[in-house]
């Protein structure tokens, strides 16, 4: 079976791909070493060490404004991410005559995919939720925002491993294919 990626179809692939790569980079260094309790105290240590003192709400507020600025761009790429999520949704559905699973590895990887673009979604509109939908559910969208990010990682690791065995087995050339193109 040979697998053809047009151009659209590996712009929009490599556009969510490094978007959602660049959200999960803003969540790490957020949880990390953005986390606002840790550059509190990094900003106390080092006021005290000049014989300034503030409060620990106090440095957890300047903390905040610290990390603002990439908090707002974790906002603006999930804005993009949203806008090449529905790209990605329309496009596949016009081409999905293009794609009919024959063996179970092939049932299984579109599985896969129904699944993370599930999560994906649910994830695109709970943050839009916190930012445009009303208040008294921001707790509740936040909580499933979070949690919904965790098939990130287990996705990740299926899909390299399923690009390494393609690789060295059966689809010889899939990443060239999706970088550069089919050859014709």
């Amino acid at each position: 079976m040979k697998t053809t990626h047009s151009f659209t179809d590996r712009f929009l692939h490599w556009v969510l791909a490094f978007t959602i790569l660049f959200i999960l980079l803003t969540v790490f260094l957020r949880l990390n070493w953005m986390e606002k309790n840790h550059v509190a105290t990094i900003l106390t240590d080092k006021l005290s060490s000049i014989d300034i003192s503030i409060s620990k709400e106090q440095a957890i507020k300047i903390a905040k404004e610290i990390r603002r600025p990439m908090f707002d761009w974790h906002i603006y790429v999930g804005y993009v991410t949203t806008v090449i999520f529905v790209l990605r949704i329309f496009y596949n559905s016009l081409h999905k005559n293009l794609y009919d699973p024959k063996t179970s590895q092939e049932k299984f990887q579109l599985w896969v995919y129904r699944v993370f673009y599930i999560f994906l979604g649910i994830t695109l509109i709970t943050g839009l939720y916190m930012e445009f939908g009303p208040d008294f559910l921001n707790d509740l969208s936040e909580e499933i925002h979070k949690l919904t990010l965790y098939y990130i990682i287990p996705f990740l690791i299926l899909h390299f491993t399923g690009i390494l065995i393609a690789e060295f087995t059966s689809k010889k050339g899939i990443v060239s294919k999706m970088i550069g193109g089919d050859d014709k």
